[in-house]
């Protein structure tokens, strides 16, 4: 039986080539923004969410001879299906994407989409789709008219998922079955740090809007 939220794939396997490539030092995950780094800021925002998740680290990769994001995406793919295996219950019933350099999304964005997603295949399921459980449905949020993450697949695309290699992500996929955009307003699903300027612009904002609500722990900002 498969659980009703899908799991996220936490990507912290980059090798931050265009931060340090603008001058930043080291892994950008690893940067300070207020009192977390990147990455610990994107798990905790993840955590609250209350998802279901697995973590690619550089060491999950590490054997590939290509290490890059559609690799990486295969093999968290991969680590939810084993995990589900030795417990039924947790077999994923889809995936949503989301790389560790953005530190500002929401929680509430990350369970909005995972209902989106779910509310997607429910529908395909009503409307009495000939193939429902087979549904492709790829779904994305959408702040301001620019795409962000995490981008959300059904469990129909396990196969396609696992088979992704190399350095460009699931975009082919992506082109064969573009994603439903769901708006929403939180400027941290296309606020990622991919610079040392834009890190620096992301500690900005959370000093504006986000360091007296971490300071809340009832609030999830």
């Amino acid at each position: 039986m498969q659980q009703k939220l899908p799991t996220v794939i936490l990507l912290c396997a980059g090798r931050s080539e265009r931060y340090r490539a603008h001058g930043g030092a080291g892994n950008k995950l690893e940067a300070r923004l207020g009192p977390l780094t990147v990455k610990e800021h994107a798990l905790a925002n993840l955590e609250r969410s209350g998802l279901p998740f697995v973590i690619v680290e550089p060491k999950d990769t590490a054997h590939l001879s290509d290490p890059g994001m559609g690799a990486s995406i295969a093999v968290g793919v991969a680590q939810s299906i084993q995990a589900g295996l030795k417990d039924p219950n947790q077999l994923p019933s889809g995936w949503l994407i989301l790389p560790a350099d953005l530190p500002l999304i929401q929680a509430q964005t990350l369970r909005f989409l995972a209902d989106e997603l779910i509310a997607a295949e429910q529908i395909a399921i009503e409307l009495g789709h000939d193939r429902a459980k087979n549904a492709r449905i790829s779904i994305a949020p959408e702040y301001l008219g620019q795409r962000g993450h995490p981008v959300g697949f059904s469990n129909a695309f396990l196969k396609d998922l696992l088979s992704l290699k190399g350095d460009s992500g699931a975009k082919e996929i992506l082109k064969a079955y573009p994603p439903q955009l769901v708006d929403v307003q939180d400027k941290g699903c296309v606020f990622d740090v991919d610079t040392p300027e834009l890190l620096a612009e992301a500690s900005a904002w959370w000093e504006t809007h986000f360091k007296l609500d971490s300071q809340n722990p009832t609030n999830d900002a």
